[in-house]
């Protein structure tokens, strides 16, 4: 009782440590997806405002080349040198105005008056007016290209003036005048306003000077400082303007980042100064990043509880089928020990078979084993033994016939292939472990000879035609002699083998090459070949596809350990007119130079 008591309290703090988990998390979501709304609205509003500021510059810029080129024309130069051609001057300067689609182009004198313009037909004429006050006039005056934004003294239509001096063509540093074209940007500030977004651009004096809000032209994002003011006053560059500071909020009255304007949460992002110092900034509206996040939040609530709900009713549904699938389980366990009963009393029977049907087969095994090992060196010593009984023979004949010193020979290659018998009953190892038999210098060439040697009595009854390849040069290897006449002699042999069925004329070829740092030996016949089952198995102990008591199937794999155990390889392959093609590959031993040689050299 009071166990499932403390099960249930235990059961009430976790649900509240869960409810207190979805929580948090449903507003730490709200956060997170407040701060995802954010920087969406961020990465666009720099991409906005980029626009803005490429439009702005198109607009402002689409001009700036005709003061330049209007200043170098003869007219203009003759209007200010010669006093000279007006009615010229002013059909040059309307002409360009209309097709540049310009507000107003206007010619200067040293003293600011305009002397020429492309208005001079309508009522507000800038002829006659005098400019020198401004700031564009003074800087052109001075060699250098004026750029002004300002509101026309005369129209009383804001725009952007750009200017350029005029220079004499006798002498090519006296200024005569100025020319000057003003760019209006009132269709640019109605696209903007029609466009929905909050946008403006300030001076370098942080004046507002374009704006989609019209109230918020001529307004400043922080108040001006007397001396600022009295530069303003003097270029008359916002004629009749207040330049009241922008009613905002923002971080220490700083114009930057999270800003309000009359109750409205904007973030603003600010261009850098163009080369006419002008700003551009996007206001972006914070409020739907605020709806974001709570909106995130309330579904992160609804979904969090529906969840522990879902779980509670899951978790109850569950526990009923464990305690369910308990009581199934105990029942089949019983059924389980009463069948494991039965099985033991089985087993135990079947055991003490087992072990008998193991000791049977043991004592099988090791009888086989007996026979195929006495069968091995049977067949390993087969061929020195019938070399050993012909050299007899020969030996008996010779010494017959008085030949003592070629029977002495023939009893010398008894003593060798006795040696050879040796080596034979001690290579079945090779099939278990690597031989520690020390390697020297061998000539390929030498071994072949031996190997050919023991066979030429054979040859010459089956009439085999025998083909040879073989270099004058000698061709050193590392390894036993006696090794590899015994890897030729079973290569040998087994060539002969194959070629016993066959009708056509049996050829057998033997040739020996170097390819880079290897010797390459290969023993070719126009035996039956090998099928793909044999070629598998070719190289396995007790393998043989001779009839039984003809081989034992050790021969080749004696051959393989033995070329494998001195570096080298043994492959087979078919040859493409009928027969097989085994080759041997070992590396060259290393060349060694004569010391006396060597000093000769030297």
């Amino acid at each position: 009782m009071r166990k499932a008591q403390n099960q249930a309290d235990g059961n009430h703090v976790l649900y509240g440590l869960f409810a207190i988990a979805i929580l948090g998390l449903s507003w730490l979501g709200g956060l997170l997806v407040e701060r995802w709304s954010l920087s969406s609205i961020k990465t666009t509003a720099i991409e906005r405002t980029l626009l803005y500021k490429s439009t702005l510059n198109n607009a402002i810029n689409r001009l700036r080349y005709l003061p330049l080129v209007i200043s170098r024309h003869p007219v203009i130069s003759d209007l200010l040198e010669k006093h000279q051609g007006l009615d010229d001057a002013r059909t040059y300067l309307s002409s360009i105005n209309t097709a540049s689609n310009g507000a107003v182009i206007y010619v200067l004198d040293k003293t600011g008056r305009t002397i020429a313009s492309s208005n001079w037909q309508q009522p507000k004429s800038f002829e006659g007016n005098n400019y020198g006050f401004r700031p564009y006039f003074q800087q052109a005056l001075a060699g250098r290209e004026g750029r002004l934004f300002a509101i026309g003294v005369t129209t009383k239509r804001a725009g952007y003036f750009f200017s350029r001096p005029v220079y004499s063509r006798q002498q090519a540093s006296n200024v005569l005048g100025v020319v000057v074209v003003k760019v209006e940007l009132e269709q640019l500030q109605s696209e903007w306003e029609e466009g929905g977004e909050n946008v403006f651009v300030t001076s370098k004096d942080d004046v507002i000077i374009l704006s989609s809000n019209p109230d918020w032209t001529y307004k400043t994002t922080k108040p001006l400082s007397i001396k600022t003011r009295e530069k303003i006053a003097a270029s008359r560059i916002f004629e009749e303007q207040s330049l009241d500071a922008l009613d905002f909020k923002g971080t220490h009255q700083q114009f930057a980042g999270s800003v309000s304007i009359r109750g409205t949460q904007y973030h603003a992002f600010a261009s850098e100064p163009d080369q006419n110092g002008l700003t551009v900034f996007y206001l972006a509206e914070l409020g739907a990043t605020k709806n974001a996040k709570w909106l995130s939040t309330i579904l992160l609530l609804t979904a969090g509880f529906l969840s522990l709900m879902i779980f509670l009713y899951l978790r109850e549904r569950t526990r009923k089928l464990v305690l369910d699938k308990e009581a199934r389980e105990a029942r089949r366990i019983k059924r389980i020990n009463e069948q494991l009963e039965a099985e033991i009393n089985n087993r135990k029977h079947v055991e003490k078979e087992l072990r008998n049907a193991q000791k049977e087969l043991v004592l099988a095994t090791k009888m086989a084993a007996l026979g195929r090992m006495s069968a091995a060196i049977a067949h390993e010593v087969n061929q020195p033994i019938a070399a050993i009984r012909t050299f007899a023979a020969s030996s008996k004949l010779l010494v017959q016939r008085g030949h003592a010193s070629d029977a002495v020979q023939a009893l010398d290659d008894i003593s060798k292939m006795t040696e050879r018998l040796a080596i034979i009953t001690g290579d079945l190892k090779l099939l278990a472990r690597n031989s520690s038999e020390q390697h020297s210098r061998v000539d390929l060439r030498v071994a072949i000879a031996n190997s050919m040697k023991l066979f030429d009595p054979e040859f010459e009854s089956a009439k085999i035609m025998v083909t040879k390849n073989i270099p004058t040069q000698p061709v050193w290897v590392e390894g036993s002699l006696t090794r590899i006449e015994q890897v030729l002699i079973n290569l040998i042999r087994n060539a002969l083998d194959a070629m016993k069925d066959r009708t056509n004329k049996h050829q057998l070829g033997v040739s020996l090459l170097t390819e880079k740092s290897q010797a390459v030996l290969r023993i070719e016949d126009n035996g039956v070949g090998l099928s793909s089952k044999v070629a598998e198995y070719l190289f396995d102990p007790f393998f043989t596809t001779k009839p039984l008591g003809e081989g034992t199937g050790l021969g080749l794999a004696i051959s393989y350990g033995i070329v494998e155990e001195m570096g080298g390889k043994l492959r087979a392959r078919n040859l493409p007119n009928g027969g097989a093609s085994f080759s041997v590959r070992l590396g060259l031993a290393p060349v060694r130079v004569d010391k006396k040689t060597l000093e000769i050299a030297t």
